[in-house]
């Protein structure tokens, strides 16, 4: 499923592509399952469709525990021991779900960004972004090769304006413009059944500058070892963690709640 080069480079460059890792039944269950979430969209529901947009850019997550195509690819899937394999863990857990669709004619994509800022997790965490179509490299993620490794915190942009939210403390940065700096740039053509692997600190951006040819989905999931912590970071990020504090998950305790479960866990 992935071999000892490609962990390599997941750890140098942040990011690695891996090749027929989800067979065809994981993508189909996938898109079957989002058509599902379309149809009744959970309380984390976003569409940041800008105005005079032709089609629309939406996603959701937090949704598998209402979805049962989610809940197969989630424990069914190699999903978790690729996360294992990846982040040298013999337990892993599933932080979040996550599914985005972009609609033909949308000019609207993520913007530079990591995710870390975006979320209450402190600790060894991977992300596996799975195309249910196929992507070329300029619709799909573009990667800043090493961001990861430069031990810098970048304040978290909201994706409808690209404007910072306000994130309090010393220790985020405003996000530099990558369009207009020189760095070394990551990107794939990608069919189904490849998946992109990150880490959670690398800086990527997603088809910000190109309108849709075509309507896209892709399905995302962000996996940890299991000593990472929870730790709300502030305002910007309040809907997320009260939510896992109504489930009764601790600060400053690792994960141990209903919505993050062990997905692989290494026998010995």
């Amino acid at each position: 499923m992935i071999n000892e080069d490609q962990i390599e480079q997941y750890h140098q460059h942040g990011v690695t592509c891996l090749r027929g890792v989800f067979a065809q039944e994981w993508i189909d269950l996938a898109r079957k399952g989002i058509a599902c979430n379309i149809s009744n969209p959970g309380p984390f529901f976003r569409d940041h469709t800008s105005e005079g947009s032709t089609g629309r850019y939406v996603f959701d997550f937090w949704n598998w525990r209402e979805i049962p195509e989610f809940r197969d690819l989630i424990f069914r899937s190699p999903l978790g021991k690729l996360g294992a394999e990846v982040l040298g863990r013999d337990r892993v857990l599933m932080l979040m779900d996550n599914w985005f669709m972009r609609e033909s004619g949308s000019v609207d994509g993520a913007p530079w960004h990591h995710d870390e800022p975006y979320f209450d997790f402190i600790g060894p965490m991977c992300i596996v972004w799975i195309p249910l179509e196929k992507v070329s490299a300029a619709q799909g993620l573009t990667f800043v090769r090493g961001s990861h490794n430069w031990g810098r915190l970048y304040a978290a942009p909201q994706f409808s304006d690209n404007v910072s939210f306000d994130c309090v403390g010393d220790e985020y940065h405003p996000m530099p413009d990558f369009d207009s700096r020189l760095h070394e740039f990551l990107s794939w053509d990608l069919q189904p059944g490849d998946c992109l692997v990150f880490d959670i600190r690398t800086i990527h951006a997603a088809s910000a500058k190109h309108s849709a040819p075509l309507t896209s989905h892709r399905m995302t999931f962000r996996l940890g070892g299991d000593d990472v912590i929870f730790e709300p970071r502030g305002a910007w990020t309040k809907e997320i963690s009260d939510h896992l504090i109504s489930l009764g998950q601790a600060s400053g305790k690792a994960l141990d709640n209903p919505l993050t479960p062990v997905v692989f866990e290494r026998r010995s």
